[in-house]
């Protein structure tokens, strides 16, 4: 048997809100009024917390959101320094997104510093803890390792669809993924993902934050080409965690509201892995 759904407006629960602050806040005053005519000090505690309550319900009511302005402003701060980092060290090497090992791990992005089109997989970074990882006997495990530009994203979109990505199998994750970045974050207007056997794909439809991923592309080209925005990030970040293996991210290009991702599985395809 399935029962109906009534999504009541956000306008309309704030209105309520406010009634309902503004009636305590009255009803404070009126208590506190009382207990000084009839001299019964209990009543004035109910007048203040009935007042004090009142006040915060308006004050919620009335507190602006956040504007995607400042959520640019604030994001672009700390890109800032990873693209000059990426400037003056990183080399033309393909970013790999590092399989994550536990649900609590942070995803991490591992870009060699020396050339190297086909590092192998099972890098096995995942006990690493500095920015610069240096091995004299191995060149692909000599990088920078940085935290996922869209891991944080990922945090808070596992808590919204209330599921952990390292527990869906390859045939779900691409649902979830578009679940969680359209419906739940809104940070897209549309998700569409491809899984094959050599790797995936996104093409991910701007929605409320396009100014903010234009900016992002203008601002800080290399983090955005070469680890993937914020909002790229993401999608990858979670691909990671359901299907457990590194990605070399091939591509990452934003054009026309819309970012285009591609990524290979390291090591091969998921034949050549099984």
């Amino acid at each position: 048997m399935h029962h109906a759904s009534v999504d009541v407006p956000s306008s309309m629960l704030g209105g309520r809100r406010r009634v309902l602050g503004v009636s305590l806040v009255a009803f404070g005053v009126l208590i506190a009024v009382a207990s000084a005519v009839v001299g019964a000090a209990s009543l004035s505690g109910l007048g203040l917390a009935s007042f004090l309550i009142g006040l915060l319900l308006v004050y919620l009511h009335s507190r602006p959101s956040f504007a995607p302005e400042l959520v640019e402003a604030s994001l672009l701060s700390s890109l800032g320094n990873v693209e000059r980092i990426l400037r003056e060290l990183g080399p033309r090497t393909k970013a790999i997104y590092l399989k994550t090992i536990d649900r609590l791990d942070v995803p991490m992005v591992f870009l060699p510093l020396e050339e190297n089109p086909a590092p192998p997989s099972g890098l096995n970074l995942s006990g690493e803890d500095r920015l610069l990882v240096i091995d004299p006997d191995d060149s692909h495990r000599t990088g920078l390792l940085l935290e996922a530009p869209g891991a944080s994203l990922l945090a808070l979109m596992e808590k919204e669809l209330d599921l952990n990505f390292i527990d869906l199998g390859n045939d779900d994750f691409l649902n979830a993924i578009r679940s969680g970045m359209v419906e739940s974050l809104e940070v897209a207007a549309d998700v569409k993902g491809a899984f094959t056997q050599d790797g995936v794909s996104f093409r991910i439809r701007d929605g409320p934050l396009r100014n903010m991923s234009r900016s992002i592309a203008r601002l800080v080209p290399s983090v955005a080409s070469r680890l993937g925005c914020p909002i790229c990030s993401v999608a990858i970040c979670a691909a990671v965690k359901a299907i457990k293996r590194d990605l070399i991210l091939e591509g990452a290009t934003h054009q026309a509201g819309v970012h285009s991702v591609t990524l290979r599985f390291s090591g091969g395809s998921t034949d050549e892995a099984s």
